[in-house]
């Protein structure tokens, strides 16, 4: 399946999930390629904008948290709600946010930025309290990592009581504005392989997936595959079983009879089940696009050699994961990167204006901004949009095919 495509990336989007290295069962867990900005800029530079990339080699150790936390002294606040676990302390996930932040604010913050730890742990009634507080503090920006519910409470409260919101958690309404959800999804990465493959002439697109996609998710991967002139002729649900793999391949043979492209979204190895169904069954001449969401581990599996994945480059990924790693003894996360590129984002703004820059005119800047989480920018709708590379699987690992271009 070794693809011969005529490529133009078009409008990319971004990535949910990504990992440096996988860390146990953590949500948003995928390859060790998909997050890693492909052109280390660590100030979060926005292109156009004259934002400086000056880096810091400093390090920063995150204090206990069973004490109120911040990192940093001086300059605007940037105010990271988080919640604390059963324990009493910050664990898993949210940990990872906040020591991504904490190593930001260290590396980019200039000394004109310190981040304030608040818990949220006790649900959405812990919001207004929060939120008031910070605005009363003259906190510059939100960032918030919390059950859905939770963040939801940040979100509803009007622009005009609250800092500007960066969302790293499941989505929310942004309906109030000057809200963000920053966190990309398998579904983009789909849906910018799909629409790259109808770029190169690949029409006749099928897709498979597991019950996590969304009907919404599907609708972005048809309306990419529509817009750019082809025909989407349906999709799939398959289990997490070989068996139901496979009888999803098998009932869908009707379907797929035509199609030149066929997108399989999973986060198990199961996604080499279904490549090798689709084989089997004597589809072999169709360009089979991945996802960021496949395991590294099935990168191996000969079913789904040549299979084209679109996920950040990785290039340049090596400065911010091994002294994450030194400072905190253990590899970086997705969760960490996102962390990092929020503090970034806001530093980068007001080292070159000031923190009453933090507006949603210069959040949205049409240029972007590139950190460790690759080339994005984000848009007044609350979304983020992400340009990303191309890359083939073979030889067991991905291969850069066509690179994400340097600017929107």
């Amino acid at each position: 399946m070794t693809p011969h495509l005529n490529v133009n990336t078009g409008r990319a989007h971004g990535l949910r999930q990504a990992a440096l290295k996988t860390s146990g069962a953590m949500r948003r867990m995928v390859p060790v390629l998909a997050l890693l900005a492909g052109g280390f800029l660590a100030g979060c530079q926005a292109d156009g904008d004259g934002l400086s990339n000056t880096v810091k080699n400093t390090d920063i150790k995150a204090p206990s948290s069973d004490v109120e936390e911040s990192f940093g002294e001086t300059g605007a606040e940037i105010t990271l709600l988080i919640p604390k676990g059963a324990s009493g302390i910050y664990e898993g996930e949210a940990r990872d946010i906040r020591d991504g932040a904490a190593l930001g604010t260290g590396e980019v913050g200039n000394g004109q930025v310190f981040v304030k730890v608040i818990d949220v742990g006790s649900g959405p009634a812990a919001v207004a309290s929060a939120v008031s507080a910070a605005k009363a503090r003259n906190s510059a920006l939100l960032v918030s990592f919390a059950p859905q519910a939770t963040a939801a409470a940040v979100a509803a409260i009007p622009s005009a009581d609250r800092p500007p919101l960066i969302n790293l958690g499941a989505p929310v309404p942004t309906a109030t504005g000057n809200v963000y959800n920053f966190v990309s999804d398998e579904t983009d990465s789909a849906a910018e392989g799909a629409r790259t493959a109808v770029a190169g002439g690949h029409k006749k697109v099928f897709v498979f997936a597991t019950t996590e996609l969304t009907a919404m998710g599907e609708a972005e991967i048809s309306n990419a595959v529509r817009a750019g002139g082809g025909t989407y002729l349906g999709s799939a649900r398959y289990a997490l079983s070989d068996a139901s793999a496979a009888d999803a391949v098998a009932k869908s043979k009707a379907q797929m009879q035509g199609a030149d492209t066929v997108v399989v979204l999973g986060k198990s190895v199961i996604v080499t089940t279904v490549a090798g169904a689709i084989k089997a069954a004597g589809f072999n001449n169709i360009t089979l696009v991945g996802t960021s969401g496949w395991p590294q581990q099935s990168y191996a599996s000969p079913s789904v050699q040549g299979a084209l994945i679109a996920m950040v480059d990785p290039e340049g990924a090596s400065m911010i994961s091994e002294r994450y790693q030194r400072h905190y003894r253990r590899p970086l996360t997705a969760n960490a990167a996102y962390g990092y590129d929020a503090v970034a984002i806001a530093s980068g703004i007001i080292r070159t204006k000031d923190a009453k820059a933090l507006t949603a005119e210069n959040l949205t800047s049409k240029t972007g901004f590139r950190g460790i989480t690759g080339l994005f920018r984000l848009n007044a709708s609350g979304g983020v949009e992400r340009k990303l590379s191309l890359f083939t699987l073979t030889g067991g690992k991905p291969n850069l095919f066509v690179a994400a271009p340097k600017a929107f």
